[in-house]
């Protein structure tokens, strides 16, 4: 998918075609594939780990395994169909603000309120220390996607907007959400290899 220039500086509800989002979304559709793709990359990682355990695992490990086999699968299966949703929404050029400001206000929305209090169980539930914070990581990457639906819905709601000024902080806020994920993201593989070392210590052996 080729990217875009954003228009210049114009007003939000001047464009001919009624549609004030289409100058401003051609990066973010890549940036939400990519973004997809991030829960089922930190579970394979997560996952290796765990097949290479020989012996009794520590309370770590134990419940380092339940994140990854339990938690994590949960949590994609209610993240993958929002964001898939949200990309389609961003990437709709024929969609009119009002019909875009209606998915994100009346299904977006409360489907990310819903996975935020999925993410809160594994913040609660967590007994270790090392699963509690990849749960709050997790949990705070969600917050960040409802921020980048209520950035949206505030560009749309702006008629005084340029196109560029909505473009960029459309933008900065899906960046803060995939930076927040891949922070996640590399603490579950630091956390896993952490944990391999800690094998070792404790006469555990790779296969």
């Amino acid at each position: 998918m080729s990217e875009s220039t954003p228009s210049s500086a114009s007003p939000a509800g001047a464009h001919p075609d009624g549609n004030a989002l289409s100058p401003r979304v051609h990066w973010v559709n890549h940036a939400l594939l990519w973004f997809m793709r991030v829960g089922i990359v930190a579970m394979i990682i997560a996952t290796g780990a765990y097949l290479s355990l020989r012996g009794k695992p520590s309370p770590e490990q134990e419940e380092l395994i339940r994140y990854v086999e339990i938690n994590i699968p949960a949590l994609e299966y209610h993240e993958g169909p929002i964001l898939a949703q949200l990309d389609g929404l961003l990437r709709d050029k024929s969609l009119r603000p009002e019909s875009a400001r209606k998915q994100l206000a009346e299904e977006l929305m409360p489907a990310l309120v819903r996975l935020r209090k999925v993410a809160d169980g594994p913040v609660q539930a967590a007994k270790t220390e090392p699963v509690r914070k990849l749960a709050e990581e997790y949990r705070e990457s969600v917050e960040e996607l409802i921020n980048v639906c209520r950035t949206t819905i505030r560009v749309i709601d702006d008629p005084k907007l340029s196109d560029r000024e909505g473009y960029r902080q459309v933008l900065d806020s899906l960046r803060r959400a995939i930076d927040r994920n891949h922070t996640w993201r590399s603490h579950v593989a630091e956390t896993t290899d952490r944990l391999q070392l800690a094998r070792g210590k404790n006469g555990l052996k790779k296969k």
